[in-house]
């Protein structure tokens, strides 16, 4: 299997803030079929923390990679020590914690829990 280097044509991208002030980058590239095959790839990179290294991931169709990659990018990060040390922030999340990236299913309750503003439970 040959390694890649960079994930290719960009489709989507979101940066991330480590300690408040050092870019975390998220790259994800155009999802491509593989070579003498029906299946698809979507290749993806996360640069500013752990290796750097450019991954793929494989689905049944274009759709699938992307949103395998895309899950794959969440279960990464919100798994990272970094996030576990509240190092990790994205300006936009909805709640204190939200990176706003999906995850597989069966590590959702990695995800962030959602708290009500004023402290109180209303519902």
């Amino acid at each position: 299997m040959m390694k890649l280097d960079n994930v290719g044509d960009i489709v989507a991208s979101r940066e991330l803030m480590l300690d408040g002030e050092q870019m975390v980058q998220i790259l994800i590239g155009k999802p491509e079929r593989l070579p003498d095959h029906d299946d698809w790839y979507c290749s993806h990179q996360i640069v500013g923390i752990g290796s750097g290294e450019v991954k793929r991931i494989w689905g049944v169709d274009s759709v699938q990679a992307l949103v395998l990659s895309l899950q794959m990018v969440g279960a990464q990060l919100y798994c990272s020590a970094e996030y576990a040390a509240g190092r990790l922030s994205w300006e936009c999340g909805a709640v204190k914690g939200d990176l706003g990236l999906p995850v597989p299913e069966n590590i959702r309750d990695v995800l962030p829990k959602a708290t009500p503003r004023d402290g109180h439970d209303n519902g």
